[in-house]
């Protein structure tokens, strides 16, 4: 059970913050990286004891099975070391970069596991002490950070405040957001709202988005159907990278049609090595409604195939409406044909803002026509497809600079609220360079498409 801290507790642990804050920013940036790369090793041992602390924590609060823990930790805990820390500092942290927050409150989510761990790393990395308000479905792996860091490095804990409160508690929030410079909201539409009606001095939302897979004809094989139910299995959808709506370039009807069949084949396997976590009652009847309407639809005529199996736990939508009614999660992916991948950018048009990620599966001379589609339609990371839930440290979330988001604005005339701080600097999105690169670096047609594997 969650321990609630009291109000005079919070306080009093807010009031020792100060301190902290100061040592902190004490501490040279090529030690803090190193502190954190040094963290990051131990969560990657075999038989650390973080890791398995959090596995058994987190399958018991999130449902996810186990693989899908495994899958968050081990490219949480990859994408943090020295030469990626060093690489995102040097670009955010330049000498005209300004000085760090007082503090910084972070309200996260219990949605995905990890979720705000790469925000409070980065707090502590750009000099900015934080107090942590941990998520009720998922208040053990944030704790458990925190006591890694703290184990680490003293000086690392004692800048940090990790808590438990109800959400909209007034006597806690009203005592944060009013002693924090700046506030990382992470959550529903409702929370960010919530906490944006008590006027912060900052406010970086990180809300509800969605992202999209491109699939290009030439790479319509088994390893993108693979790999394109698996990112959609993970998390069972609840991540803003998770993919919701799948783009094929169509080569013809029946093509269609046989790689439809395949995610579902591949889904039913999953639902062996990886089964969805349990539904509420009201995710369920969500569920269903989005099914069946689905099915009435075709049955009226509508250009719909729907394979759904409410035991296995998936869906595959296949929708040549364009109607774009969304995925009610829980592992239904639809699945949208286009003549050509040029028109994506329209056709996912009514998305545009709702967008975070859009994960390609293509050789190399269609990179150019994917990052266009993910350009217009304004997402803040393009990879490859199956990379899409292994974001890097470097990954604008939101928008939101990584760093240079937790720093003081340079000039207070310039827009500071809800505004990224990416945009404040005239960042534009950032592509995940390396992954990219290895993908299409490769001779255009140098991949060889492979059968999909056979229903199970």
């Amino acid at each position: 059970m969650t321990t609630v801290i009291d109000p005079a507790a919070l306080r009093a642990r807010l009031d020792r913050l100060g301190e902290g804050g100061e040592t902190l920013r004490r501490i040279p940036l090529e030690e803090r990286i190193a502190i954190i790369d040094r963290v990051a090793a131990q969560w990657r041992e075999p038989g650390s004891p973080w890791r398995r602390q959090a596995l058994a924590a987190l399958s018991r609060t999130t449902g996810h099975a186990a693989a899908a823990i495994e899958y968050a930790l081990d490219h949480l805990w990859a994408a943090v070391t020295t030469p990626e820390l060093t690489a995102v500092a040097s670009r955010e942290l330049g000498p005209e970069a300004g000085a760090p927050e007082r503090l910084a409150f972070h309200s996260l989510a219990g949605n995905v596991p990890g979720a705000g761990a790469f925000g409070v790393i980065a707090a502590l990395l750009a000099g900015v002490p934080s107090v942590v308000k941990t998520a009720r479905h998922e208040p053990e792996l944030p704790a458990l950070v925190a006591t890694s860091i703290a184990a680490a490095d003293p000086r690392f804990g004692a800048a940090l405040v990790v808590a438990h409160w109800p959400g909209g508690s007034e006597a806690h929030e009203a005592l944060v957001v009013e002693r924090s410079s700046v506030v990382l909201a992470y959550g529903r539409a409702a929370t960010l709202e919530r906490l944006a009606a008590r006027a912060p001095r900052r406010l970086l939302r990180f809300g509800p988005r969605l992202s999209v897979a491109l699939v290009a004809r030439e790479a319509a094989d088994a390893a993108t159907v693979a790999a394109a139910a698996q990112q959609a299995a993970l998390f069972d959808q609840h991540g803003c990278l998770s993919p919701q709506y799948l783009v094929l370039e169509e080569t013809d009807a029946d093509a269609t049609a046989a790689f439809v069949d395949a995610l579902a084949a591949s889904f039913r396997r999953l639902a062996q090595t990886m089964p969805r976590a349990p539904l509420t009652l009201d995710e369920a009847a969500h569920v269903w409604r989005f099914v069946e309407r689905a099915r009435w639809r075709a049955q009226e005529g509508a250009a719909i195939r729907v394979v759904a199996d409410g035991d296995a736990g998936f869906g595959v939508i296949c929708d040549r409406t364009r109607a774009l009614d969304g995925s009610p999660l829980q592992r239904h992916l639809v699945l949208l044909p286009v003549d050509t991948l040029a028109d994506t950018s329209t056709l996912l048009a009514p998305l545009v803002g709702s967008v975070e990620a859009v994960g390609v599966a293509a050789p190399a001379a269609r990179w150019p026509d994917a990052a266009a589609v993910a350009a217009s339609c304004g997402a803040h990371r393009l990879c490859p497809l199956e990379r899409m839930q292994a974001p890097p440290f470097a990954w604008r979330q939101s928008g939101h600079a990584r760093l240079a988001s937790l720093l003081v604005p340079e000039s207070r005339d310039r827009p500071t609220g809800d505004a990224p701080r990416a945009a404040l600097l005239g960042h534009g999105p950032v592509w995940d360079e390396s992954a990219v690169a290895a993908h299409a670096g490769a001779p255009s047609g140098s991949r060889s498409p492979a059968p999909y594997p056979r229903s199970a």
